[in-house]
């Protein structure tokens, strides 16, 4: 490890440590804080009591009584390996040379230790060009520590940085360190960024600490945000943080936010977690709360249902109002009896009249069934109203099905009714692209071995 690595805040503790186990004995100053360390000759923390009076015997050297803090403090790090407390600053360029070298230590403390201690040296002109080098020299620990040191004293000098092409886009480490330190203006920067890979990104690690920090908060801050996805990820982040601790208190927050996308996605977040603890009191939140308010604790209650009984799942969802609650419990039903009883679910699918309820069910089912039997899920998607959610069904299915007989799913999408010619192209082309072999085959891995 290089000499210059570790600062007075580190080396104290370290020369204690040694100290102690050298059998050296401590003048008061080495025993103090840093900040009481540096008292004056004569005062109450000089060291000129008793326990300054013993000589220090290291390696043949003696170490006076009336030598000064900066003389003992030389001789311990001597003694370590390590330069004295009161050495100059590096330069920036140094401080990198250091942090290099730091990561070529065998010590996995030291390494941490040394590159961090480093990086926390850096101004903010200097954090760029070193998370550059860190870059190059592949050094995950020195990333990390730099994305974190430059979202603590410069985050809008960073993200200017890249903005304007002069450097790669920061990490999670960046963003999660950012909304920490300054959450307020870490949102205010997220909701400006255009949609892209970099919101994406930004999102989970802002969005996740912000609301894993100060859940209530977080609830103030989603109101901020236009209505979408990233409003409702804020609020359902939240409420899981805070339903962790206090699920009642959690759904009161969630009945409290305005009507809207965020408060629909706050309470299915809710209630699907009190299902996972308390599924009578889930039940009795689906009945009560307004009919197209859950999306997807719906389908997890009647799911959990099925595992008692079919029965009584479609019991419960048969007096749920029509809308998008019962909807979802429908497609539970359907997802959870296909995996215990196909035969059984798909008779009770032939048995639904048209509307919501079916198609939520038959789409659920054919998602559940496609690695099974992709033909069958295929035929089942394709009874769907024409729209978006046949579209996005019969791409999932028909993907399967290519990779275990392309020539049959190709017969099959060529000749099915009711496909027009630009739909057969789009989805074929789209199941192409949506596949992907290494998972699919993971998969089957996965069900061979249960």
């Amino acid at each position: 490890m290089s000499k210059k690595l570790l600062s007075s805040s580190l080396s104290i503790p370290l020369l204690t440590a040694a100290a102690i186990a050298l059998g050296i004995p401590l003048g008061r100053s080495l025993q103090q804080s840093p900040q009481k360390a540096g008292a004056g000759a004569g005062s109450p923390q000089s060291g000129t009591g008793s326990s300054r009076q013993a000589l220090a015997k290291s390696g043949g050297k003696i170490i006076s009584p009336e030598a000064n803090d900066s003389a003992t403090d030389a001789e311990f790090s001597r003694l370590l390996g390590e330069t004295t407390l009161a050495e100059s600053k590096r330069t920036p360029l140094q401080i990198m040379a250091g942090i290099s070298a730091a990561y070529q230590e065998k010590s996995e403390l030291r390494r941490f230790l040394g590159i961090y201690e480093a990086v926390s040296e850096l101004g903010k002109e200097s954090i760029g060009e070193a998370l550059e080098r860190a870059r190059t020299e592949n050094n995950p620990i020195a990333i990390r520590a730099l994305e974190r040191r430059w979202a603590e004293i410069d985050p809008e000098g960073a993200t200017k940085e890249w903005q304007e092409g002069k450097g790669k886009p920061p990490g999670d480490a960046f963003f999660g360190a950012w909304a920490k330190a300054n959450p307020a203006g870490a949102l205010r920067w997220f909701s400006a960024l255009p949609e892209g890979e970099v919101r994406k990104e930004a999102s989970v690690a802002i969005l996740d600490r912000i609301a894993k920090a100060d859940p209530l908060r977080a609830l103030d801050f989603a109101n901020q945000l236009a209505e979408g996805k990233d409003q409702a990820l804020l609020v359902t982040r939240a409420l899981a943080a805070l339903g962790t601790k206090d699920p009642t208190t959690a759904l009161a927050a969630a009945q409290g936010l305005p009507e809207g996308p965020g408060r629909k996605a706050g309470l299915d977040s809710v209630v699907t977690q009190i299902a996972t603890t308390n599924l009578e009191e889930a039940q009795r939140l689906a009945k009560e709360l307004p009919a197209n308010t859950l999306s997807g604790a719906g389908s997890v209650i009647a799911g959990a249902l099925v595992k008692q009984s079919p029965e009584t799942a479609l019991e419960w969802a048969a007096v749920l109002p029509d809308g998008t609650t019962k909807a979802s419990a429908y497609a539970g039903i359907a997802r959870e009896w296909a995996g215990r009883d196909v035969v059984a679910a798909a008779t009770w699918l032939d048995s639904l009249p048209k509307g919501a309820e079916r198609d939520s069910a038959v789409a659920s089912f054919a998602n559940r069934t496609a690695p099974r039997d992709p033909e069958g899920a295929t035929a089942w998607a394709s009874t769907l109203p024409q729209g978006e959610q046949r579209t996005s069904v019969l791409t999932q299915t028909l993907a399967i099905w290519q990779r275990v007989d392309a020539t049959a799913a190709a017969e099959w999408l060529a000749k099915a009714p009711g496909i027009s010619a630009a739909e057969r192209e789009a989805l074929s082309q789209a199941a192409s692209q949506r596949f992907d072999p290494q998972r699919f085959r993971q998969f089957r891995e996965r069900r061979a071995g249960n």
